[in-house]
């Protein structure tokens, strides 16, 4: 067995046949499906229970909703395949994505951590808008500047997984992905990347968004740059982008005050990034933020 395809949900009843149906779709067929169900209060799995005949589709259900680390980490240590991959329970794969998948990997058989784009899709099935592209020359240096690599499509040996692992610290969710994946880049050292859309991400009203208020918005952001910069992952490869990552995560706290109109708090992360470094004044970034933040002052 080649690929694990994990699926958490919670309360997805009406929407993970069709994400089910995606993977049973590929032409690709040597894998497995884990279906790490959270406490679902729906008929989630009763739903399920036709498929769970069939060997290639397990289920481990969580008596009590455990969130989306907990999950993905239960997932990787139950994995058979050699690789892992994550999809959320409203989402799908298109038809050929994990033959391409096993394809880049006998091609690049040394690049243990990689990923495809994908789209945004409605619930009639239609293309609202493109996931970011990216095939980055310096993933480090990017991803000190943002998280550019979304949970679907992304591909990743197994046992790096496992020894990796999404960090279960309550407060970062929200930012566990973003924390994942800097880690695993800083394991593997390297980001493939397949330049075809196989994927999707489905919109629709119920879809999980973390609205957190400003205090927790602070404090999650704020944690995962001690986090980071207390840890060894900028004494290597990501040590001359520090000040990046700083600045960028200043600015996303800065940017969250302000539309939240918490002016005083806004203007505080805007001087902070200019303080970590000064030669953000000269960036367009810097000068949007304070745009936006005038705009709330005025809206």
């Amino acid at each position: 067995m080649f690929f694990s395809v994990i699926i958490p949900t919670y309360n997805r009843a009406h929407l993970i046949l069709t994400t089910i149906k995606s993977v049973l779709a590929q032409s690709y067929t040597n894998y497995e499906i884990i279906v790490v169900d959270n406490a679902s209060t729906d008929n989630t799995l009763e739903i399920l229970q036709p498929y769970l005949a069939q060997a290639n589709i397990s289920l481990i259900a969580h008596p009590v909703n455990m969130e989306r680390a907990v999950s993905r980490n239960a997932g990787f240590d139950a994995a058979k395949g050699g690789y892992v991959t994550l999809l959320d329970s409203d989402d799908v794969l298109y038809s050929n994505c994990l033959q391409d998948a096993y394809n880049y990997h006998t091609q690049n058989p040394t690049i243990h951590f990689y990923h495809c784009n994908f789209e945004y899709i409605n619930e009639a099935g239609k293309v609202t808008h493109k996931g970011a592209t990216h095939n980055v020359t310096n993933p480090f240096q990017t991803l000190a500047q943002g998280n550019y690599i979304s949970n679907i499509g992304v591909f990743i040996k197994t046992e790096i997984a496992q020894n990796v692992r999404v960090d279960e610290t309550p407060i970062l969710i929200g930012t566990e992905d973003y924390d994942f994946v800097m880690r695993l880049l800083y394991k593997c050292k390297q980001i493939g990347y397949i330049n075809k859309t196989n994927c999707a991400v489905l919109e629709h009203p119920q879809r999980t968004v973390i609205t957190h208020d400003f205090e927790l918005i602070e404090q999650r952001i704020t944690y995962f740059v001690h986090k980071q910069i207390n840890s060894n992952l900028f004494d290597g490869e990501y040590a001359p982008y520090k000040q990046d990552f700083i600045v960028n995560n200043y600015l996303y706290i800065c940017g969250a005050a302000a539309i939240r109109q918490r002016t005083a708090k806004a203007f505080s992360y805007l001087f902070k990034a200019f303080v970590a470094n000064p030669f953000v004044l000269f960036k367009i970034k810097f000068a949007h933020h304070f745009l936006v933040i005038i705009k709330y002052i005025i809206k």
